[in-house]
């Protein structure tokens, strides 16, 4: 009884001890010092060769946002009138719309252990537990008045909700966005950002890393101008990186970001492979799943990561460059 009742205290000191850390140190020292510590793998993606494609039947609906629930089964969001369904990657189905309430549209999806966190198209947050129905339902909570998302993910090393803002155009053509991060036991929306998303910094690394760019986009007003069109349409996190994987569907532009918002990777994927890309998430080993949306082609490309056990200066590649 002694052992056990001092081995409690211990337990209780150390946490007390934890609490009054984070206190000290403040919130944002310390998402910082858990990203800093972080043991990220190196690896890479070959993204002309993927590992697997599931294939859907012709004119299935899209997918504007999809997560994890298993090894083999995804959920995903339906952009048209903002269902839940479950996608079985073995024998590429997709399952009737779960009951969750005919009044919430859903428009992105994340998952935080076996709880499934939904947005809807009000920028409410919900939590939903097995066995996924209106039964059980838990909560929703606010984010902030008028805050609009172009996607969600959940961030497990911080056990954030990390959020995009909308995209907005600035001057030149140039567009940008936010990334937010929600606490889940506060259930609050972090009122600074963690950092800017900008299509001039992308274009920039672009260019000193020599990765060819898309000449052409067209700006919100309609003119053509000559650069990126970058429209985040999912976000996730690499759970063996750490780092912060942006979507654009609409230049089929990839983005990585580390945790301190420096763009440290950027790819154009095939337009053959990836025609419509609108959704990704991680499975647990660090595979990348992309859903594209073809109504035509309708698929799910699995691209392998592949851990490197030696690389020059203890820095891994990424896209096999």
């Amino acid at each position: 009884m002694k052992k056990q009742y001092f081995f409690s205290f211990v337990l209780a000191a150390l946490s007390f001890v934890a609490a009054k850390s984070l206190e000290e140190v403040g919130i944002e020292r310390y998402y910082f010092q858990k990203a800093a510590n972080f043991q990220k793998e190196d690896g890479y993606f070959d993204l002309v060769n993927p590992s697997k494609v599931s294939s859907f039947p012709m004119g299935v609906a899209s997918f504007s946002d999809v997560t994890m629930l298993d090894s083999t089964h995804l959920v995903g969001i339906e952009p048209i009138n903002g269902s839940v369904v479950l996608i079985d990657l073995n024998n590429n189905s997709i399952s009737s719309q779960l009951s969750l309430g005919s009044e919430f549209q859903f428009v992105d999806i994340s998952r935080m252990d076996s709880t499934l966190i939904l947005l809807d198209s009000e920028s409410k947050v919900h939590f939903l537990l097995p066995p996924y129905d209106s039964t059980s339902y838990v909560s929703r909570n606010e984010t902030k008045e008028n805050f609009i998302t172009s996607g969600i993910c959940f961030h497990q090393s911080t056990k954030r909700l990390f959020l995009l803002s909308e995209v907005q155009e600035m001057e030149e053509g140039q567009i940008s966005c936010f990334l937010y991060a929600f606490n889940l036991n506060k259930r609050q929306l972090r009122e600074e950002p963690l950092f800017e998303i900008t299509s001039s910094a992308i274009e920039t690394f672009a260019l000193n890393n020599n990765l060819p760019l898309l000449k052409n986009k067209v700006s919100f007003s309609g003119d053509t101008l000559e650069g990126l069109t970058f429209n985040p349409s999912a976000i996730a996190i690499h759970p063996k990186t750490n780092e912060i994987y942006v979507l654009s569907a609409d230049d089929r532009s990839l983005v990585v970001y580390n945790q301190f918002g420096e763009v440290v990777n950027f790819t154009t994927l095939d337009a053959k492979l990836f025609s419509k890309p609108t959704g990704m998430t991680f499975q647990d080993n660090g595979d990348l799943l992309i859903t594209v949306s073809d109504l035509m082609r309708p698929s799910i490309v699995k691209l392998k990561w592949n851990k490197l056990y030696q690389s020059l200066a203890g820095h891994g590649i990424i896209f096999g460059r």
